[in-house]
């Protein structure tokens, strides 16, 4: 894969990860049997494209490591499951604006799974990305609930991307993708089972269409191609596009639900404050590493 077509391949598959929010607010079941039936085809997915492309499905991983990685697998289904409920309680906009302090929380996290010391600039981010999220409830309170449940689905998704950075070191990634959905499935599936869930996770027709591109392209696909694009691309390229989302994502809402994504000015000021946060984090750390790199040794 060339760079020009990696770099087209990237901002098309972080449009598709975008557009999952969209999906989430089409398909009418409720959160938990949406992820269940999200996790079953995007696993069934992937090992499709592994035996495609004759990767390897993990099996030099230890039983230590695979436990871990099925572990992860359960704090997949909680981010989605919040995200998705999330949406549902609130609008996309909102879910994806708040999703955006990811790399707060992993600013927050990651020091204490590698035993490293906290950054005072990466704290003081997180504080302004904190001013933003005020703003933003303080503009209409009614959804604080969907702001609960997108920084609940935001710190998870901080724990697993941290914990996936340490797994990705032990296995390749799409096995790693594969464990974590197929666990994430088995545990919504046992869930259901508990709570009588199964009746309601029924899909219509109509769900059936967007659950299969949810699946498909939104997370097998899109999973796999990111894959891909990273032997190519750098990671501050590709950490420069996975920031785009929430803005790629309240346009699309915007442009598919009208008014009912509609939200008041004050909204997209708190918005504009925490996706700013994201961008300069990224600008600061990759001069940090372009000084160190330059530096005599």
């Amino acid at each position: 894969m060339k760079s020009l077509r990696a770099q087209v391949t990237l901002h098309a598959t972080v449009v598709v990860f975008g557009f999952t929010g969209i999906l989430g607010k089409l398909i009418s079941l409720s959160a938990v049997p949406l992820v269940f039936w999200r996790t079953l085809i995007g696993a069934g997915g992937l090992y499709v494209w592994m035996a495609l492309r004759r990767s390897a499905p993990g099996p030099s991983m230890s039983g230590k490591v695979r436990l871990g990685v099925a572990g992860t697998g359960l704090l997949v289904a909680v981010h989605w499951v919040t995200f998705f409920a999330a949406i549902k309680a609130s609008t996309v906009s909102l879910a994806l604006a708040v999703m955006a302090t990811v790399p707060v929380f992993v600013a927050l996290i990651e020091p204490v799974l590698r035993r490293r010391r906290v950054d005072p600039f990466e704290l003081l981010l997180g504080l302004f990305a904190v001013l933003g999220l005020w703003w933003m409830y303080r503009v209409d309170v009614s959804y604080g609930t969907g702001m609960l449940l997108a920084l609940v689905s935001a710190f998870c998704a901080a724990l697993f991307g941290t914990l996936n950075s340490i797994w990705g070191q032990h296995a390749p990634s799409l096995a790693v993708s594969r464990i974590e959905l197929a666990a994430a499935c088995g545990s919504l599936a046992l869930w259901m089972a508990c709570t009588g869930g199964w009746q309601e996770a029924q899909p219509t027709a109509a769900d059936w269409g967007w659950l299969l591109i949810l699946g498909i392209v939104a997370t097998s696909l899109a999973f796999a191609l990111t894959v891909e694009v990273m032997k190519v691309l750098s990671p501050f390229t590709v950490a420069m596009a996975i920031n785009l989302e929430p803005i790629y994502a309240i346009v699309l809402a915007l442009l598919i639900f009208g008014e009912e994504e509609v939200m008041p000015p004050g909204f997209y000021g708190g918005a504009a404050v925490l996706l700013a946060t994201v961008f300069l984090d990224v600008f600061i750390k990759r001069r940090k590493k372009a000084l160190r790199e330059s530096a005599p040794a």
